[in-house]
């Protein structure tokens, strides 16, 4: 009887231990995930953290460039010849590409600078024009370079009727223009020794030349235009034609091509600055019963006439 009572309580015993340390298990894997939630948690924060971090460098970056870039395109605009807004005198239709008579290589640098491209038809033609890229055009139109011109370049029909004046047969639409130079020069091909059947088409290209200056305006005309009208006079000039005239005179017409952007500029320039007139004078409104208080604190603490 004794041995069973021992025994019972044995097993009593051995089974209080066992739920003991199924309750310390329980515990212990309890703590376990519990440390893997922090874990996982703190892991979480961290790369939140870290990320955060990102984003705020981002964003400085982001306030660093809007500080930079306005000052950029406010100085590019104020400075530069913003020619994207369109003006009442020049709005021409584009000349052919690659009409240019210079070096090969130039052509584009050319075609920047032409009359048409000043339209706010593509944001991306708005050009700023140096004065040194005005002088080097300039340049340009004494240049003895190869000519590149032909009767092609002219919207003047040279075939069909011709009328003979002196030694040379000129189209039917060039003889008033040529009978307007003789009148006021004189035989400009009376000092040419060549022989007729060279000189004729330099002579043709000559009064087409002249004939286009009588026809187009200012507006109309284009760097590739003048640079056709300087090798057909250099060419003339080099058969020994007496047409010094025509050359000064395209010197003039590319100088007032020039004032013609410069009138534009000037024109957006007055825009904008009227602009800000407008805008100076609606902010002296709003704020001119505040300033004087504004000064009194200039450069000094702001209890300045706190005490007597």
């Amino acid at each position: 009887m004794h041995s069973r009572v021992s025994n019972h309580e044995a097993s009593n015993k051995q089974i209080g231990c066992k739920g003991e340390l199924r309750q310390i298990r329980k515990k212990n894997n309890k703590n376990k995930s519990e440390a893997r939630d922090q874990q996982l948690k703190k892991k979480e924060f961290e790369s939140l953290r870290a990320e955060n971090g990102n984003l705020e460098e981002l964003i400085e970056c982001l306030i660093a460039g809007c500080r930079q870039v306005p000052a950029t395109d406010l100085q590019r605009q104020e400075i530069s010849v913003d020619l994207s807004y369109s003006h009442p005198h020049f709005d021409v239709k584009d000349e052919e590409q690659g009409m240019n008579s210079d070096v090969e290589g130039n052509a584009e640098e050319l075609d920047g600078l032409e009359l048409d491209d000043l339209r706010d038809d593509d944001p991306e033609k708005s050009l700023i024009i140096q004065p040194n890229t005005i002088a080097e055009f300039l340049l340009k139109i004494d240049e003895d370079v190869a000519s590149n011109v032909d009767f092609s370049d002219f919207m003047i029909c040279f075939n069909g009727e011709q009328k003979t004046i002196g030694r040379y047969s000129f189209p039917i639409s060039l003889v008033p223009t040529v009978e307007r130079i003789m009148n006021a020069y004189g035989d400009v091909s009376a000092s040419s020794p060549m022989n007729n059947n060279i000189t004729g088409k330099i002579y043709q290209l000559f009064c087409a030349t002249i004939k286009e200056m009588e026809d187009l305006e200012l507006h109309q005309v284009t760097e590739t235009k003048m640079l056709k009208w300087r090798d057909a006079i250099k060419d003339a000039l080099r058969v020994n034609f007496k047409v010094e005239f025509a050359m000064s005179h395209l010197k003039k017409i590319a100088r007032a091509y020039f004032g013609g952007i410069g009138e534009q500029v000037l024109l957006t320039i007055n825009e904008k600055l009227n602009s800000l007139y407008k805008e100076h004078a609606k902010a002296l409104e709003g704020f001119k019963d505040f300033l004087a208080n504004a000064k009194d604190f200039d450069g000094q603490s702001v209890s300045t006439g706190l005490f007597p």
